[in-house]
């Protein structure tokens, strides 16, 4: 193997990439959908009229959904060629919701599914919906 003839600081400066380079697509697939009229997993829970009729009553509540389903937690590949293929795009945080914490960040490695999800905390996040203020 290539990387065992490399020196070790070249072989973790390697690694490091690679590993960045993952979470970056992982979070480009999230970004991807962030239009919220398109966002298979944000029209699982709103209709199209539904974000139409809040974008134009109440912008705080619309920033706070679409903010929610794609930057309110953080998602990175792990490199497992014999994980099952998902689809990170569709990833829907609401199932994971019950395992965040008010003051510092949980994180759930899925190694079945090649990724790690990282929940930003309730402090953290830059928008908060009703769940969030109990």
């Amino acid at each position: 193997m290539i990387i065992n003839k490399l020196p070790m600081l070249k072989q973790l400066l390697l690694l490091s990439l690679i590993i960045l380079s993952a979470k970056i697509n992982a979070q480009t697939d999230l970004a991807k959908n962030s239009d919220p009229f398109t966002n298979p997993v944000i029209l699982k829970h709103y209709s199209a009229n539904e974000l139409q009729a809040i974008q134009s009553t109440d912008s705080t509540k619309f920033n706070s959904i679409v903010y929610y389903y794609t930057q309110s937690f953080i998602i990175e590949k792990v490199d497992c060629p014999t994980c099952e293929n998902i689809n990170i795009s569709k990833f829907d945080i609401s199932k994971y919701e019950y395992l965040r914490k008010k003051s510092e960040r949980y994180v759930r490695h899925a190694e079945k599914y090649g990724f790690i999800i990282t929940l930003l905390s309730v402090d953290e996040l830059t928008y908060k919906l009703p769940i969030h203020l109990q």
